[in-house]
């Protein structure tokens, strides 16, 4: 069985829901408020579906992971100080891999798709942020050639969150 990355489909959000709480219960045991009880809640993961904008990493028939990929940037993001100023851009979500398959390359492969969409789809840069307190996510975005741009911060969390950008490299016009 192979690894298949596609929109995610409304009769998996039992399952998506579910990997989300088992997300929540690492994060809190790890001493991280990131997400909670009320973020990802259902109505928001049931919207990114509806609107075809959550993605899902299907390995061996169970969802390994998801990813949610649009234009949306919270206002927090107009105080950063980007490189690429010329849109679009688009965003990356809600990136969670199940615990029982951490550290297997679910989340890299995640974010390869979702430049290979950026770039496919026109979009000039990805914009993400992480939470301060999630290491894993800090160590990989500079990995995967994103620079960190600034931070912002959310009502009700107790750290700031860092965000990234990636530029991507515009296609047919590259000097060789």
């Amino acid at each position: 069985m192979g690894t298949e990355i596609r929109r995610a489909r409304k009769d998996e959000i039992d399952e998506i829901m579910e990997l989300i709480a088992k997300c929540v219960q690492v994060m809190q045991a790890g001493g991280s408020d990131q997400w909670d009880e009320h973020y990802p809640n259902r109505e928001i993961i049931s919207l990114d579906i509806e609107r075809g904008n959550l993605w899902v990493c299907e390995e061996n028939n169970a969802v390994a992971g998801i990813l949610v990929l649009d234009e949306h940037q919270s206002e927090q993001y107009e105080k950063i100080d980007w490189k690429e100023t010329q849109g679009p851009h688009l965003i990356m979500h809600r990136l969670a891999v199940h615990p029982e398959v951490q550290g297997k390359g679910i989340a890299r492969r995640l974010s390869t798709y979702a430049e290979e969409y950026a770039r496919q789809n026109g979009y000039s840069s990805i914009r993400l942020d992480t939470y301060a307190k999630n290491t894993r996510a800090l160590a990989l975005y500079p990995k995967l050639g994103y620079d960190r741009r600034g931070e912002v911060t959310f009502p009700g969390r107790t750290a700031n969150f860092p965000v990234f950008e990636k530029v991507l490299e515009k296609h047919g016009n590259s000097e060789a």
